[in-house]
């Protein structure tokens, strides 16, 4: 998951990054005090979650989720603000939740629990941990390997790859791609979809 703040006190940004931290520890969190940032940051990371302030002196947070829906419209936005009288005005954009300041912990927990577009909490690093040589691909590459008396040099020289590449991926430090994955199954004789199961 991917999470962007921006609110115009610095303090509470470092607030919200603390609290997300301690909620969605394996979550990519990146803090603005900049309303002038928000659209530039966001074509660049393509945000999951975005946690707006309303009242800004740069911006306004409505006017931002609408730029930001309009690049990634299935983006959960979460409105943050001190005036309750934005509540209404608010809902002109599809929100995933609005947060009255001072946001509690639970509140926010309950937000990001009831996203209006669930997003999976299996990131790209919990994928690669488990599928690579400490998981499943790299003691299958060395499982697979070993039972046809192949050494890591002569599997990396039919791969034209050095000794130390398959090396790396047999101990998890790296994972082949798929390209690559599927070159290693026809060399052993083996289904790719054996890496994996």
């Amino acid at each position: 998951m991917k999470v962007l703040i921006a609110d115009d006190n610095q303090l509470i940004v470092e607030d919200f990054l603390d609290e997300l931290g301690k909620i969605i520890p394996h979550a990519m969190c990146i803090g603005t005090s900049r309303a002038g940032d928000v659209i530039k940051l966001f074509k660049e990371y393509m945000f999951d979650v975005v946690i707006l302030d309303i009242d800004m002196p740069e911006a306004n947070g409505i006017a931002l989720a609408k730029q930001i829906l309009e690049i990634k419209p299935r983006t959960n936005v979460i409105y943050v603000t001190g005036y309750e009288k934005f509540a209404l005005q608010s809902w002109e954009t599809p929100a995933s939740a609005f947060l009255v300041k001072p946001v509690k912990t639970e509140k926010l927990r309950d937000a990001l629990d009831h996203l209006r577009h669930p997003v999976s909490k299996i990131s790209d690093e919990s994928i690669e941990t488990e599928f690579a040589g400490d998981g499943i691909v790299g003691k299958r590459i060395t499982k697979f390997r070993e039972e046809r008396n192949m050494s890591r040099e002569e599997l990396a020289g039919l791969l034209s790859v050095a000794p130390q590449t398959v090396c790396r991926w047999e101990n998890g430090k790296r994972l082949p791609d798929i390209i690559t994955l599927i070159k290693i199954a026809q060399i052993l004789a083996v289904d790719p979809g054996d890496f994996m199961c």
